[in-house]
């Protein structure tokens, strides 16, 4: 099978740990996807993540600090794996699949739902794949909760409880900022957490009523003393209820400005038992099935095609495994199991919090998806030009 042409474009933290999941596919004998270019505006980034990526593959790839350059200047290239920033994403996605490349993007999928419309639009027009690299569902525990789930074990799923608060005002870079990052940790983790709602519970989102506040409007280099501040316009703290098709409600709680104690809890309830992210699986009769022995007993359930599809070379790190699946749908084999509509699907939710603080009501996913309501968004859109 000849090896998938990749480049890396935006070659800052997470894309290494894009490399890092790629080597740990190539010394499980995995040699199916090579890295021809790193693209990042620094150069040095690129010339990093390429000498990384030499000690691993026969040849270093390329090294480039424009994207259309690259595009024109790389022959054979398949496909383009995006880690760059949230403002970014629909420029770099919308100009590689214009040129022919299938695309891989970094959560989320876009800056703003306006943007992401035009990287869906852009893969359809020009058929190529697109996937939303969304790691969490992957890990062993996931999987191991979602089959639980799905095969009846807790009953039929009520209620869902994500819930954490503590103290998270740290700086953090473009993270901070509204205009590069669309939000602050809601949309760049949250996003992570919705695609967990979606999966566990097997349907979609139906209604999102939700309170999103700024109480703190610094960060710093040391949160607890509140000392060396910069002023910063993303949330700190939000608290959702979701209605999900089929009848289950998500209470979803963050809040990074809760000094003191930290408290956490993430609890998904049944009609017949729940599953405790801390402690496993619980019947209705009070009997335990820890996180080790849930996560055992769902492996054993799996074929050995399932099991290789899956953690293909016995290769559990999940940002390996979404490439080497992005990698296989690239050649037919199947599609991604997260594309573009369904990280689509859960930046919506995220935005729903937003745009339900925004105008004040319950807002339906209907009207997010579609965009109807863009009250939170608008200024995004009118400062980053996206029409």
């Amino acid at each position: 099978m000849e090896q998938l042409q990749l480049a890396l474009v935006g070659c800052g933290g997470m894309a290494g740990a894009h490399v890092r999941g790629l080597e740990e596919l190539a010394q499980a004998g995995i040699d199916d996807i090579q890295v021809v270019a790193c693209c990042d505006l620094v150069e040095a980034q690129a010339q990093q993540r390429a000498d990384e990526i030499a000690e691993f593959q026969a040849h270093k790839p390329a090294i480039y600090t424009d994207v259309e350059r690259m595009l024109s200047h790389v022959e054979n290239l398949d496909a383009v794996d995006i880690c760059a920033l949230h403002s970014q994403h629909h420029i770099l996605a919308v100009a590689c699949l214009e040129a022919g490349k299938h695309v891989i993007i970094e959560k989320p999928l876009a800056i703003t739902l306006r943007a992401g419309r035009k990287i869906l639009n852009a893969a359809i027009d020009n058929r190529c794949q697109l996937a939303v690299a969304e790691n969490y569902r992957r890990s062993p525990q996931e999987r191991a909760r979602s089959w639980a789930v799905a095969s009846g074990q807790i009953g039929q799923p009520r209620t869902f409880y994500w819930l954490e608060a503590g103290l998270r005002l740290g700086k953090w870079g473009w993270r901070n900022f509204k205009r590069d990052a669309g939000a602050g940790w809601l949309l760049d983790g949250g996003v992570h957490f919705a695609d967990l709602f979606r999966y566990h519970l097997g349907t979609e989102a139906r209604q999102v009523v939700a309170r999103a506040h700024s109480f703190e409007p610094y960060r710093y280099d040391e949160p607890v003393e509140r000392e060396g501040a910069w002023p910063v316009d993303v949330e700190d703290c939000a608290m959702a209820l979701i209605d999900f098709d089929g009848g289950a409600v998500v209470q979803w709680t963050w809040q990074g400005s809760a000094p003191g104690q930290d408290f956490g809890k993430r609890v998904l309830y049944g009609s017949e038992g729940c599953i405790d992210w801390e402690s496993g699986l619980w019947t209705r009769t009070g009997e335990n099935t820890s996180n080790e022995a849930l996560v055992e007993a769902y492996q054993n359930s799996l074929t050995e095609d399932e099991r290789e599809r899956l953690f293909p070379g016995g290769v559990e790190n999940p940002i390996s495994t979404e490439l080497k699946n992005f990698a296989d749908a690239v050649r037919g084999q199947g599609t991604p199991e997260v594309d573009g509509l369904d990280g689509y699907r859960s930046q919506a939710i995220c935005m729903a919090i937003f745009e339900s603080e925004w105008f004040n009501r319950p807002v339906t996913l209907a009207e997010i998806e579609r965009g109807d309501l863009e009250g939170y968004q608008a200024e995004i859109d009118q400062a980053l030009g996206i029409d």
